[in-house]
């Protein structure tokens, strides 16, 4: 058990690590009941979650300080939903034309980190698909994932990404060809940002403080 004089300086030890450190908020996009997502066209589908809603699942808190874009670069038509056709994922975004390239982007608030965590792709029905490639990039221009160029296998879910990527940059996950491979099973994250050096000499100096109060007020 902490005496006395220790408690109160532990406690705010605790309070300020935990307010600093923020909680992992999770939101899982999975597609289901939504249709054409792009500019004019419901292009606000997961953005600033604060409930689970359709085609959106909780996966640990919700995330009201991010706000997605859904933006196919090379065509003026939106991406599209399809229920099946994907190979087993149930709904997964693609495209009516193929080889389309696109991204989603996902903005943060200030204050705050967005990590990207996992998703799912799969080819259009049964095909194989050579030249695929996937990229997650910041808007600084800095690639943080890419898969180079592959053959997506036919009929089959691959998985993504080998670890977590953590920006304090907007996120763009990007595909450069959707319509020939959709995507599926968005889990995404938000995380209040780690403080600068300065910051935690600050915060440190200001729990010292903190610390020799409780003592004085103790003895007194």
């Amino acid at each position: 058990m902490p005496s006395p004089r220790t408690l109160p300086a532990a406690a705010v030890v605790a309070a300020s690590l935990a307010l600093l450190a923020g909680t992992a908020q999770a939101t899982m996009l999975t597609f289901t009941s939504i249709s054409n997502l792009g500019p004019a066209n419901g292009a606000d589908y997961g953005d600033r979650v604060t409930a689970a809603g359709p085609g959106i699942g909780l996966e640990g808190g919700a995330t009201p300080n991010i706000v997605l874009d859904f933006v196919p670069t090379s065509t003026a038509s939106p991406f599209t939903v399809y229920p099946g056709g994907y190979a087993s994922l149930s709904s997964a975004l693609g495209h009516t034309s193929f080889n389309v390239k696109g991204y989603v982007q996902f903005t943060l608030d200030p204050g705050w980190d967005v990590v990207l965590t996992s998703f799912d792709v799969a080819g259009w029905s049964s095909g194989t698909y050579p030249d695929s490639r996937i990229r997650v990039v910041d808007t600084a221009g800095a690639t943080l994932f890419d898969s180079g160029s592959f053959t997506f296998p036919a009929s089959t879910v691959q998985s993504f990404l080998p670890a977590p990527i953590r920006s304090s940059l907007p996120l763009r996950l990007v595909i450069d060809d959707f319509g020939d491979l959709g995507i599926d099973n968005v889990l995404f994250s938000q995380v209040a940002t780690i403080p600068e050096p300065g910051t935690w000499a600050l915060w440190l100096a200001g729990v010292g403080v903190l610390g020799t109060l409780a003592r004085r007020r103790a003895r007194g």
